[in-house]
């Protein structure tokens, strides 16, 4: 009987540069396969390889070696992957990042706060619908700041379907400063943006999101990374993952990936990022030009 490893991920905490005494403990028997999961989220795609085992020992290890703080610093650092695929997976240039403030001083309490951000979500919503505008897709973080618990300032960033940003700014409605920005996604979409959004210095920060936003894609596989490709991606972590990743995924262009082994189980857990390739520009080009041509244009000269 196959066991799933998972849960224990944060075993999987040496490096790919550490230590020979890791990479020997990786390359012994008791994986029976890999598992491959892959989570798509607007461009970026992440890729999670991690084995599955052959033996009840290697569970019983995992469980040995199993504290309550490493369980939560891993729930979180989930909780964490989860928001930023949720606004990667819905969110893009055309949408707006919106930074509210309060002025002459005034620090509402977390009742307030909340109240204030979804009133001026609900007069956000009442525009749109009195626009025509698309239904309205949000994500916002309450931000207490202040040391020791005191809170200094409040403000507000909200992440939501793009619109007019003058109009954005007013809806505030003169409470306080409002700033409103397109996004800009890079490479890894909107990480850091949602990284930012969900940081937690002096106090923490609250977050919420609109129901309508859709979910990543999430699929599973256990026969398409074999052991010998795992194997070549520990031996050479700086070279091999680019390499596979690249065959097995031709349509993303290879950002990064971290190949981890465990002093505690056997097998290496590996994870890499990787972003959409953007459509060729021949490509682009040959569409205007069939388009031109069934217009009955040549695609310089107007037509008569």
């Amino acid at each position: 009987m196959p066991y799933n490893s998972a849960k224990y991920e944060f075993l999987f905490d040496l490096s790919g540069e550490n230590t020979e005494r890791a990479f020997d403990r990786f390359r012994h028997r008791n994986v029976f396969r890999y598992r491959t999961r892959t989570i798509k989220a607007g461009n970026v795609l992440e890729v999670e390889i991690f084995p599955i085992w052959n033996t009840q020992n290697e569970v019983r290890e995992a469980k040995k070696h199993t504290t309550r703080e490493a369980q939560k610093n891993l729930n979180d650092k989930n909780a964490k992957k989860k928001f930023i695929r949720k606004i990667n997976a819905n969110f893009t240039e055309e949408d707006l990042c919106v930074t509210l403030t309060y002025s002459n001083g005034f620090v509402p309490d977390e009742e307030q706060a909340r109240r204030d951000v979804r009133n001026y979500l609900r007069r956000v919503r009442e525009y749109r619908r009195k626009n025509g505008l698309p239904e309205l897709k949000y994500a916002y973080v309450i931000e207490f700041g202040g040391k020791d618990g005191r809170r200094k300032r409040v403000h507000h960033h909200v992440i939501m379907s793009g619109m007019d940003r003058d109009k954005a700014e007013a809806l505030w409605n003169g409470r306080g400063y409002a700033n409103a920005r397109r996004l800009q996604p890079d490479d890894y979409g909107l990480e850091a943006l949602a990284r930012y959004m969900t940081k937690e210095p002096n106090g923490g920060k609250r977050w919420a999101a609109s129901k309508n936003l859709v979910d990543p894609k999430i699929t599973e596989a256990d026969t398409k990374i074999s052991r010998r490709k795992v194997e070549q991606m520990a031996e050479d972590f700086e070279a091999k993952p680019a390499a596979i990743f690249a065959a097995f995924f031709p349509e993303y262009s290879f950002n990064e990936c971290a190949v981890r082994y465990s002093d505690f189980v056997a097998g290496a857990y590996i994870y890499a990022k990787l972003h959409r390739k953007a459509a060729p520009p021949q490509k682009q080009k040959k569409k205007r030009r069939v388009r031109n041509e069934h217009n009955g244009n040549d695609g310089n000269l107007p037509r008569s």
